[in-house]
């Protein structure tokens, strides 16, 4: 069995002042997460990896505005959305044994208001568990608040009207289109958001190993904070810039100014485009 330990990443950057650029995740085995650990990786005795797999489909109906979790995928998770009020839930569960699937199992919760999808550890199993892997797929209604964290796996979502929350998740990162976000933090891999605004509790990416891509509409009304940018700064708005220009940082308004848009810790580019 593989033992879990954290580790940092960091760089220096002379235009930043020698200031270490550090972003914090876990090892587990071979592989590596965001701020979550995923999944205690060891080699089962019986079987080869995939012989035992367990299917989870299930159609449920959502109101408007309902809240949808999705945490703890050692595999991608992928979200297609539509018109419609019913939520469609396909989830692939694949190990070399019986044991590992029941040691670990599946979850899905749901009211008329809510929608929790997660795996949980069986305390009784003590982590003798074998090597598992999730494959997610969900179709669900527009009008939905969603949050996903500790995913290891690529993570997709389309179009929602509400808000979407990302934290530690391992893999590249698309949100198609949301109507807000106020947190995106701990992600090993690219990023790549569309919001239709900025709310009043702002907008926090921090953290992120690769490029960060925030899409917003051209008449948006923000203050910017881009700072501790490890790469390139690209933008396509009029921003108003406050300040001197120095690599790595933008500090300014869109429009008027308003609710913060605050970028940092960014092992990567940042480009800030119009939607």
């Amino acid at each position: 069995m593989f033992k879990v330990q954290s580790f940092k990443l960091c760089s220096q950057s002379k235009e930043r002042n020698n200031e270490d650029f550090c972003i914090g995740f876990f090892r587990i085995g071979h592989q590596f997460c965001g701020h979550h650990s995923i999944d205690s990786v060891s080699e089962a005795a019986t079987g080869g990896f995939g012989d035992q797999t367990e299917q989870i489909n299930k159609t449920v109906t959502l109101n408007p505005g309902a809240n949808v979790s999705v945490s703890g995928i050692n595999g991608f998770v992928k979200v297609e959305t539509w018109d419609g009020n019913s939520a469609e839930i396909n989830i692939l569960i694949k190990a070399a044994d019986r044991r590992t699937i029941d040691c670990k199992p599946m979850t899905v919760v749901n009211t008329p208001d809510s929608l929790i999808i997660k795996s949980e550890d069986i305390k009784e199993c003590k982590q003798s568990w074998g090597r598992i892997r999730h494959e997610v797929t969900l179709k669900l209604p527009r009008q939905i608040n969603m949050k996903v964290s500790g995913v290891n796996g690529e993570v997709s979502v389309g179009q929602i009207t509400g808000e979407i929350a990302l934290s530690g998740i391992n893999g590249k990162v698309t949100a198609a289109q949301a109507g807000f976000a106020t947190n995106i933090s701990g992600i090993n891999g690219g990023v790549s958001v569309a919001l239709m605004k900025i709310n009043a509790q702002g907008l926090k990416v921090s953290g992120i190993n690769g490029g960060v891509d925030i899409f917003v509409p051209v008449d948006i009304n923000a203050d910017v904070d881009i700072r501790g940018i490890n790469g390139g700064i690209d933008t396509d708005l009029p921003v108003n810039v406050r300040g001197e220009i120095t690599r790595g940082q933008l500090i300014g308004t869109l429009g008027s100014g308003g609710n913060k848009l605050s970028v940092s810790g960014i092992n990567g580019g940042v480009r800030l485009k119009r939607s």
